[in-house]
């Protein structure tokens, strides 16, 4: 009985996560429409990385192992652009760089 108790509770909060994933990324657009974007943007981002990190350690993946997976994404993202698409990245190759 505590097996299907568990398995419920699994359930419920992987819902609960996409929910959360949901409603931030639909938060995310609606803040794009106001003048005045503000720090409830970058909250509703940070709360959608946050939430995608729970969601996969939720399915099994070491939070690790997701750093390690976006890192490596993100150098095959930027090993296959040209100059034009470079341009939306160059932030994010001086940061990588930094660290």
């Amino acid at each position: 009985m505590d097996n299907n108790f568990d398995i419920t509770k699994n359930i419920k909060s992987l819902e609960n996560l996409k929910v959360e994933l949901l409603d931030r990324t639909a938060s995310i657009f609606k803040n794009f429409n106001n003048d005045d974007i503000s720090l409830e943007l970058i909250d509703n981002i940070c709360h959608v990385i946050i939430t995608g990190y729970l969601l996969g350690n939720k399915l099994g993946y070491d939070f690790r192992e997701i750093d390690e997976e976006i890192l490596k994404r993100i150098k095959s993202i930027l090993a296959e652009i040209d100059e034009e698409g470079s341009e939306n990245y160059k932030d994010l190759i001086a940061y990588l760089k930094k660290r």
